[in-house]
């Protein structure tokens, strides 16, 4: 049977570019998207359900006057019922065959209200309000809910604020559908409809219109402003100018001359409706689907054996006999601010004929050399890293979903690495791409972050597993230089390990999203801090210059950037000795209780390097209050070179 031009005509196609925008909104909005359903269901609404409506619509009504979209329609002949027949049943199949059977439900729902508007048997659209509400309801707020369905193969959640869309999606349809009717009135009546358009008369028509536009606005305000989404109710209101413009000066045409509320005006009305409400949801597809990064489940761990402070540096004055030096110990470890510290060496605490690690005699000769303290490292660091991956809650399902795994250690090497040992320990998917951040120092969590960022807003659904761990105690020499008079009495062993992820999750009372990272090396420090490799473990260069160069540098390296210490309420800085926090916090002119998890870190773990200020931003997020929305989070943390690392982060 074959299909002539006219036929096809009167699909009207082009028509559907008009009643694309819900479709482009729920897409912009979707929480999650199934980018090949999604695609189907685009083109099986608007390339054949809305077509099939339109064909049927003209084939029933026979329409001599212009129509929607058809300034001179032509007749239809019995060709078109039976393609818009093949049409439904062909969208129908490929929605069930290639989206999902929630949206192919929706679709025969929809499918069915669309003939029972247009049929001669039922005729809804003789009824000026029962048409209209027919109108209203499937082609708003339903089409919205069908659109979510399609693109996220879920049903739309009905709480507060998806209902304030659905409403202001159906007052959007409500507002426009009695214009497109304005130039209809005359041909109507001669076919026995009374539209709502015709009983408010022109000057009501636009009234009513203008009324049911507001209302679009309220249900709109309220869902944006529910979703903390305010600044987007004001694009979208940008892209309203041009439409209230042109509405306003076909209004005032129409009230000086009835004769223009004609065909030409209302398209016109209906293009300059289409460009700009299409135009504004493929802005905010790109705004809501341009990949961020978001941090979530901080889980720590350290080994079993804790030490007092006082235990440890008994240990390191039992090591010499020398007065003066024993005198500095003492001083120093009096001012660490540290009271307790781990280890996975198990000797700190016992006498020299039970030692394990160390030579079993006080004066620890001869000291263990590099291999013993690799093959320490190798023993317990998987298993460590492992402890703390594993308190991330619904650990075993998460990790099915994790696509990058960044490893991060300064205090040990082997091959194949920490990286290879844990991707076997934890089952993970032997495709996941990994890296290492290798001796990069205290602030190698932040570098590590970076690049957790840097690989989510890259990658739409991409889940980073860091995993940052440190032995620092298994270089305790007997060396009595200031450097090591520090290391010795700062240093202990933990591991923590977070997720970043590119969408935000309920991890933490709020999401935590991160904003930036700033960077600043300071050459005058490079050999303040510092490490080399020697037979005997890491030879260790910490100067007491240390908490001198950042307190004189990190306030110009904010302003450089443009930050301000006012601008932050929450503070996670590197517990990297005592003094370097109180410098921090005086330099920047910051109340101490600010820094109360950095100081509770110190105090309860000591400095275990590249973890550490993990540890800190793990206490701050698990006190966020309700009232602390929108709040910011500053990071901080300090390595060799001398670098300061900084990573701001803000709730959402």
């Amino acid at each position: 049977m074959p299909i002539d031009r006219n036929t096809i005509k009167l699909l009207r196609i082009p028509f559907s570019f008009f009643l694309a925008p819900l479709f482009l909104f729920a897409y912009s909005q979707a929480e999650v998207v199934m980018h090949r359903q999604a695609l189907w269901s685009f083109l099986i609404i608007h390339l054949l359900v809305y077509p099939a409506s339109n064909g049927y619509n003209s084939y029933i009504d026979r329409d001599e006057g212009s129509i929607g979209g058809l300034e001179k329609p032509p007749l239809p002949t019995i060709h078109l019922f039976y393609l818009t027949l093949f049409l439904d049943v062909a969208a129908t199949v490929l929605a069930f065959s290639f989206v999902n059977t929630l949206f192919a439900v929706c679709l025969v729902l929809y499918i069915g209200a669309s003939r029972a508007y247009s049929s001669r048997q039922v005729r809804l659209k003789k009824y000026p309000f029962i048409g209209f509400l027919t109108v209203v309801v499937f082609q708003g707020a339903f089409t919205y809910y069908m659109s979510i369905a399609g693109i996220s193969g879920e049903a739309l959640r009905l709480d507060a604020s998806n209902i304030f869309v659905l409403l202001g999606c159906s007052f959007q349809i409500a507002g426009a559908y009695p214009l497109t009717q304005v130039y209809q009135h005359e041909q109507d009546k001669r076919e026995g409809i009374i539209t709502l358009s015709y009983k408010l008369g022109y000057i009501g028509t636009f009234v009513f219109t203008a009324l049911m536009f507001l209302l679009c606005n309220v249900f709109y305000y309220l869902y944006f402003t529910s979703r903390d989404l305010g600044m987007v109710f004001y694009i979208v209101q940008v892209f309203f100018i041009p439409i209230v413009i042109w509405f306003g000066v076909w209004f005032w045409m129409v009230w000086k001359d009835r004769r223009q509320a004609n065909f030409r005006n209302t398209m016109r009305m209906n293009w300059i409706a289409a460009i700009c409400m299409n135009s504004c949801f493929l802005v905010l597809i790109i705004i809501n689907r341009i990949p961020l990064s978001y941090l979530s489940s901080i889980e720590t761990a350290v080994p079993e054996y804790g030490y007092a402070q006082e235990t440890l540096t008994d240990f390191y004055l039992r090591s010499t006999d020398d007065l003066t030096t024993r005198r500095k110990i003492r001083i120093v470890a009096g001012k660490t601010g540290i009271e307790k510290r781990y280890s996975v060496i198990g000797d700190f605490d016992k006498k020299p004929e039970a030692f394990e690690f160390f030579n079993k005699n006080a004066t620890l000769l001869p000291e263990p050399g590099l291999t013993q303290r690799m093959q320490l490292y190798q023993k317990h660091a998987t298993a460590l890293s492992r402890k703390a991956v594993e308190k991330i809650a619904d650990f075993e399902h998460i990790k099915k979903s994790i696509t990058h795994l960044i490893t991060v250690t300064c205090t040990g090497m082997f091959a194949p690495g920490l990286d290879v040992e844990l991707m076997r320990e934890l089952d993970l998917d032997p495709t996941i791409e990994r890296s290492a951040v290798n001796f990069m120092g205290c602030n190698a969590a932040i570098l590590a972050l970076k690049n957790a960022d840097a690989i989510c807003r890259s990658n739409d659904g991409a889940k980073v597993l860091v995993v940052c761990t440190e032995l620092c105690s298994i270089h305790f020499q007997k060396r009595y230089n200031d450097d090591y008079l520090l290391s010795n009495m700062l240093f202990g062993d933990g591991a923590a390990a977070l997720l970043v992820s590119s969408k935000p999750d309920d991890g933490y009372l709020h999401a935590v999203k991160i904003d930036g990272f700033n960077s600043m090396i300071l050459h005058n420090g490079y050999s303040d801090m510092a490490w080399q490799l020697s037979e005997t473990g890491f030879i260790m260069n910490l100067s007491s210059y240390v908490p001198d160069l950042i307190r004189e540098n990190i306030k110009p390296m904010l302003n450089a950037v443009g930050l301000k210490a006012g601008d932050y309420r929450h503070w996670a800085v590197h517990p990297g000795g005592k003094r370097i926090v109180d410098d921090f916090a005086a330099a920047l002119e910051l109340d101490k209780c600010l820094l109360a998890p950095t100081y509770n870190v110190l105090k309860n773990y000591g400095n275990m390097s590249s973890p550490t200020v993990l540890f800190v931003l793990k206490e701050v997020l698990e006190k966020a209050k309700p009232e602390e929305k929108r709040d910011r989070i500053f990071t901080a943390a300090f390595g060799p070179g001398l670098s300061i690392e900084t990573m701001q982060l803000q709730y959402v």
